[in-house]
C-alpha cells in the first residue's frame, strides 16, 4: 500500500507539471524575458518536487536515496526513467540555473526547456501507470 504522503507529493509533483506545461505553451510570438523566467522558475520548481517524490518512492521500494543524484539513478535502475543522459543534462542545468544568471545563458536554458518538460511528463505517466498513483 502506498503511503499517503507519496500520494500527496506526487499530486503536487502533476499540478506544479502542469502550470510549467502551460507556461511552455505560451506562443514564442508572445513570450518576453518575464515569461522566460516564469518557464525557468516553474523548470526549477518541478525538479525539486520531482527528486524529493521519486526519493520517496525509491525509500519505499526498500532502497536508500541521499538527494536528487541518488534519486534520479535508482528511478533510472528501477525503469522510471529511460533517457538516462537527459536527465544528467536537467541536473546540471538546474544546478547551473540557482547558482549564475547570465541573460544568454538563461535563453540557452529556455530553449532546452522543451526537453525537459517531456523527460517529467514521460515520468509522470510512467509513475502513474507502474504505482497506480
Amino acid at each position: 500500500m502506498m503511503d499517503r504522503t507519496i500520494r500527496e507529493s506526487f499530486q503536487d509533483f502533476k499540478r506544479i507539471l502542469e502550470q510549467f506545461s502551460e507556461v511552455m505553451a505560451t506562443p514564442e510570438s508572445e513570450l518576453d524575458s518575464r515569461d522566460r523566467d516564469s518557464a525557468i522558475l516553474r523548470f526549477e520548481l518541478c525538479y525539486e518536487v520531482c527528486w524529493k517524490v521519486l526519493q520517496r518512492l525509491v525509500r519505499d521500494q526498500g532502497f536508500e536515496s541521499s538527494g536528487p543524484r541518488s534519486a534520479f539513478e535508482k528511478a533510472f535502475a528501477l525503469g522510471w526513467i529511460e533517457d538516462e543522459s537527459v536527465w544528467y543534462d536537467l541536473l546540471k542545468d538546474r544546478n547551473i540555473a540557482i547558482h549564475v544568471y547570465r541573460e544568454e545563458w538563461a535563453e540557452a536554458l529556455f530553449q532546452r526547456l522543451p526537453n525537459y518538460l517531456k523527460a517529467f511528463e514521460k515520468l509522470c505517466d510512467t509513475l502513474k501507470e507502474q504505482l497506480d498513483l
